[in-house]
């Protein structure tokens, strides 16, 4: 994950001392974390997805704008996200609001990527039913030879972008002895965050 114009003095940067921290003891895919979103029946649902970038006091992944979590963040923009990492007993907690990141980001990140995950991104409908995984590579080894030979352009899908979450609520979670563990929260009221703890 990259880190960018963080503020300082908040949790911002307290997220990304737990972050390096998590990195610096061999953390496997620290940028891993879990999505929570809520669809328009009430329903929750939650998986993982890789945070590319925390710029200024925004969290920022890339996804399908039709997939099934595109169409719960449609219906409510409130989110939650977890990060585990277990290599240094600890976890962070995080909720926001979730918004589509502008066409000229989106298409810098796109561009910036590797061949292969673009390929992945143009082939695949995210979230729709095929009936078994042997079309899909195929349909991704079709669409790759085309590209290679020119017949068709590596372009960005216009349902392809980033997701950015402002932050609103970050708990510090770590393990302690006897599970007496440490919560230490930051709650943005009228534009200040307030700091608090909470009981394990």
């Amino acid at each position: 994950m990259l880190f960018k114009n963080l503020p300082q003095n908040t949790p911002f940067k307290l997220f990304e001392d737990y972050y390096q921290n998590a990195e610096n003891h061999n953390q496997p895919i620290a940028e891993a974390g879990c999505i929570s979103s809520v669809d328009k029946d009430g329903n929750p649902h939650s998986r993982y997805v890789n945070f590319k970038y925390f710029f200024e006091d925004h969290l920022i992944f890339f996804s399908s704008y039709s997939s099934d979590k595109a169409k719960d963040f449609e219906s409510n923009q409130n989110v939650a996200v977890n990060f585990w990492w277990a290599s240094i007993n600890a976890q962070v907690r995080l909720e926001g609001k979730i918004s589509k990141c502008s066409e000229k980001f989106s298409d810098e990140h796109f561009y910036g990527r590797e061949a292969g995950k673009n390929i992945a991104a143009i082939a695949s409908n995210q979230s729709q039913e095929i009936e078994s995984y042997e079309i899909l590579e195929a349909k991704y080894e079709k669409i790759k030879s085309e590209i290679e030979e020119g017949i068709i352009k590596e372009t960005r899908p216009e349902d392809w972008g980033g997701y950015q979450i402002s932050i609103d609520y970050f708990e510090f979670w770590e393990a302690n002895n006897d599970r007496l563990n440490y919560r230490e929260s930051y709650k943005l009221e009228n534009n200040e965050w307030r700091k608090f703890f909470l009981q394990s």
